[in-house]
């Protein structure tokens, strides 16, 4: 199967990035690239350590077997291994007892093996999960420090992509990037192609000729002389085996290793082994025999392009090189190959031949007629830095025939008139030239567009729109539908709901958020029991989330980061359980539908007249009282939390409709505030959504007002400070019967003057009538009630009295 894996660290040194795997994959996804799978290996080699073989001897009953000593920086354990490459000091993987071998399905334990107690396992890259190479024990370098976690030397994530057959300039890390830094604004880091050249010129050491250049419109070459074949550096040798690639030598490792980085395949001939000095590219008949550099013959069918030297075939163009000619540990002149094959002579060679490798995959699809210059440069670099020897001047390019660029006409309203969407005319180049695409605007609206050599599957108007629309996003596209069905979502309460929340936010000024619902297990589990994943990506996402607040924490940390800082935002989302009672569809797991509503930054815009001033929680309590009053609800009161809960720092206010708990508002956990590097106070309110639904859209009545006048007192009371303004309203509002209309605090002291433990509150009370205009008597019999009732029930006196 040819090889689709794109190394995250690799791709982050060429567009760097701050997604997590799981958001990158749903970023590429969603832009038409399918990621068919992820290899987080931090996760895979959690508990492997770097241990060093001390001592290495024979078993003294059994001749396949060694007894080690092996140290990871304490006690040395012995340790029995069947591995035929084991030996004394080197660095090795170390599964310590009581790991866990996933790959191997059972647990490290201590047992006798022939008599020696055997205690931890020396293991071999297919026990890693690196390869299915069992044939002996992974060595690290010698330089590998002891003692650490593996997976801080191997650990990365490997992403298994697929690209439609037309998007061959995807099948790179240097591809993949383009995608990304288009989507996010990111710059591109090219890797540098720097070296210094003999005086000796490539065209003076090789002859290159090419019989039809319809197969083989362009043919460069490059010669390196003087090379030191041998074993590549340890960090060429780990990538490519991040890559399922077993390394071989410096120079081939490098061709290896320039294909996956920008996508077009190379070959290194040993220059000694072509007869004549000569390359020649031509088309053989049928029946000739042809050994590969796998070891096996093929006969070659009729109109194979080969390249030949003098006297003999040395490669079959675009699919594999022959053994007659390949990299060997005697090699010291190489001749770089970099050329652009016909994609219909690749795949109809590869296809009668039964082969199908990483070059072909790439040449059948259409490479870049364009990179061959820097492929072949970017290898001569490397193996001049790894291999030493010297490259002669200038690169020999066989190009007869030069291929125009592509330019095609954009009418961007034509493209508003396709997409059924108005995207702004600078957009629409925007988006084009984020992706490499050349634009020049033109006279009434439209645009000449330049196509990039790499994007061989643009050939009109329509290509154009379509990388138009890909880019702004096909979800911000509107649904039309052909026929529709009307639910009432009034049998609904939960949904209707939810409906009229978002509706209600969205109007207020708040901008919706999406979160992922999976999340770690340190953060699961600090919230509420964790529900753990069976088959998690990963351990970041290997628990459900037991509170939305972590989520929106993270997103105010993701947008402060790029200095947005005045939010208003809101999710509708679940979070899980493991106990409580069943509100969902699996057994034992209480799934909760929660709204969180979160402020921070300016609670207003500011202006010359308008004083900086920051969103609190007062901002964020109003906020509140205008959705419960949209929803339905009227009984809301809050109340004093002192104890922390689903993610708020103590003290908070816990949120009530009747006597059931609905909520909670306040200033987030201070480990989320660190964790996301969250700047101020940001407030946050967070609904269970399914218990609100019980009081939410209570009938109401038009009541027309009085039209007698509303009367006005203000008292003003000293009381215990731990009462709260909920339990005193509620006092009031119960003593002081039908003719008291409303109550609103309007004054809070506490301080000098005041005896301690006590404070000062002071109320404004409306008083008023249906039938007849009040008089002074009978309000100050009210109020003289009210008074003694909140002496009863709080020991509350009047100020000053």
């Amino acid at each position: 199967m040819p090889n689709k894996k794109i190394i995250e660290s690799w791709l982050k040194s060429i567009t760097p990035h701050s997604y997590t795997p799981v958001e990158l994959t749903e970023l590429l996804m969603r832009r038409g690239i399918e990621v068919e799978s992820i290899d987080d290996r931090f996760s895979n080699l959690a508990g492997f350590v770097v241990g060093q073989v001390l001592t290495c001897e024979k078993h003294p009953d059994a001749d396949k077997l060694s007894v080690t000593t092996v140290t990871t920086g304490g006690e040395p354990s012995t340790v029995v291994c069947g591995a035929p490459n084991v030996r004394a000091g080197q660095k090795i993987a170390f599964a310590p007892v009581g790991l866990h071998i996933a790959t191997a399905g059972f647990t490290i334990g201590k047992r006798k093996i022939r008599g020696i107690e055997s205690s931890g396992m020396i293991c071999s890259e297919s026990e890693l999960g690196l390869s299915d190479d069992h044939d002996g024990i992974l060595v690290l370098p010698p330089d590998t420090p002891v003692g650490v976690p593996l997976a801080d030397i191997l650990g990365d994530v490997i992403y298994e992509i697929d690209v439609t057959p037309n998007r061959a300039d995807c099948l790179s890390h240097l591809g993949i990037a383009r995608e990304v830094a288009a989507l996010t604004g990111g710059e591109i880091f090219l890797p540098p192609t720097e070296f210094f050249e003999s005086g000796e010129r490539t065209e003076d050491a090789v002859t290159i000729t090419i019989d039809d250049p319809a197969l083989c419109p362009r043919y460069v070459a490059r010669m390196i002389r003087g090379v030191k074949i041998g074993p590549s550096p340890a960090w060429l040798q780990e990538t490519l085996r991040k890559l399922g690639l077993r390394p071989r030598n410096n120079v081939v490792d490098i061709t290896s290793y320039v294909l996956f980085e920008c996508g077009h395949p190379l070959h290194a001939f040993d220059f000694d082994r072509l007869a004549g000095g000569r390359v020649e590219v031509k088309a053989v008949g049928a029946g000739g025999k042809f050994v590969t550099l796998d070891g096996k013959e093929h006969e070659l069918p009729d109109g194979a392009l080969m390249i030949c030297d003098a006297e003999k075939p040395v490669a079959i163009a675009g699919v594999m090189g022959g053994e007659n000619s390949e990299i060997t540990d005697d090699t010291v002149n190489v001749l770089l190959e970099s050329a652009f094959f016909n994609p219909s002579s690749v795949r109809r060679t590869a296809k009668r031949l039964g082969l199908s490798t990483d070059a072909s995959f790439r040449f059948e699809r259409g490479a870049d007629i364009d990179s061959t210059i820097y492929a072949v440069n970017r290898a001569a670099q490397l193996i001049s830095q790894l291999a030493g020897g010297e490259v002669l001047a200038g690169p020999l390019d066989i190009y007869p025939d030069p291929s125009p660029r592509t330019v095609i006409e954009l009418r961007f309203e034509r493209a508003d008139e396709i997409l059924g969407i108005t995207i702004a005319d600078d957009l629409q180049m925007e988006y084009l030239r984020r992706i490499g695409f050349g634009v020049e605007p033109r006279d009434g609206r439209r645009a000449m567009v330049a196509v990039p050599s790499f994007r061989v599957d643009i050939f009109g108007e329509i290509d154009l729109i379509e990388e138009i629309v890909r880019i702004h996003g096909y979800d911000n596209l509107p649904a039309e539908p052909r026929a529709s069905v009307t639910f009432d979502l009034a049998t609904d309460r939960l949904q209707k709901l939810i409906a009229t929340s978002r509706h209600f936010l969205i109007d207020s000024g708040f901008n919706e958020t999406v979160a992922l619902y999976l999340t770690d297990p340190e953060t699961a589990a600090a919230y509420g029991s964790p529900v753990e994943l069976r088959n998690g990506l990963g351990r970041d996402f290997s628990m459900l989330r037991t509170s939305v607040v972590p989520s929106m924490a993270k997103v105010i940390g993701f947008n402060q980061r790029y200095s947005r800082n005045d939010l208003r935002l809101f999710e509708t989302g679940t979070a899980f359980r493991a106990t409580g009672p069943d509100r969902g569809v699996i057994p034992g797991v209480v799934e909760m539908t929660e709204l969180s509503i979160a402020m921070s930054g300016a609670a207003e815009p500011q202006g010359w007249d308008v004083p900086a001033r920051n969103s609190d929680l007062s901002d964020l309590r109003g906020m509140l009282d205008r959705y419960f009053d949209r929803v339905g609800v009227g009984n809301v009161t809050y109340r004093a939390a002192d104890d922390a809960k689903w993610g708020f720092d103590a003290p908070a206010l816990s949120i009530h409709a009747g006597n059931a708990e609905i909520g909670r508002a306040g200033r987030f956990d201070p480990e989320l505030m660190e964790r996301h590097d969250i700047a101020g106070a940001p407030v946050i309110a967070v609904i269970d959504l399914e218990r609100l639904a019980e009081h939410a859209f209570t009938p109401t009545r038009y009541k027309a007002p009085s039209k007698f006048p509303v009367v006005l007192r203000d008292i003003s009371i000293v009381v215990d400070a731990e009462r709260t303004n909920a339990e005193l309203e509620k006092t009031i509002l119960g003593a002081g019967g039908a003719l008291l209309s409303n109550v609103r605090l309007f004054d809070l002291y506490q301080g000098k003057g005041m005896e301690p433990g006590k404070k000062s509150v002071a109320y404004s009370l409306s008083f008023t009538s249906y039938e007849r205009t009040l008089e002074d008597g009978e309000i100050e019999k009210v109020v003289g009630k009210i008074v003694r009732k909140l002496d009863q029930e709080h020991g509350a006196k009047l100020r000053g009295a």
